[in-house]
């Protein structure tokens, strides 16, 4: 699994280009942080391929199983403010 930031001024290239990458090197989940909103996007890789399998707002709770078993909340981690 991976875990990237969505960088505001970036976020086109975030959501694309470093995903193609990372589905290129068959890595089997990616997890994209909105640093805007905090919401959690969970991927899948499927057929070469990221499927969204699930979207945590602020306020609810994502529960992993695979490839670890975790618990993330969203507002956990934003910075303080």
């Amino acid at each position: 699994m991976v875990c990237e930031i969505v960088s505001p001024s970036n976020a086109s290239a975030d959501r694309v280009l470093t995903m193609h990458y990372y589905a290129a090197a068959g890595i089997p989940w990616y997890l994209i942080v909105e640093q805007e909103t905090g919401a959690l996007h969970l991927h899948e890789l499927a057929a070469g391929k990221y499927k969204e399998r699930s979207v945590t707002k602020v306020g609810e709770v994502l529960h992993l199983t695979d490839p670890v078993v975790a618990e993330i909340s969203p507002e956990d981690l934003l910075p303080p403010g």
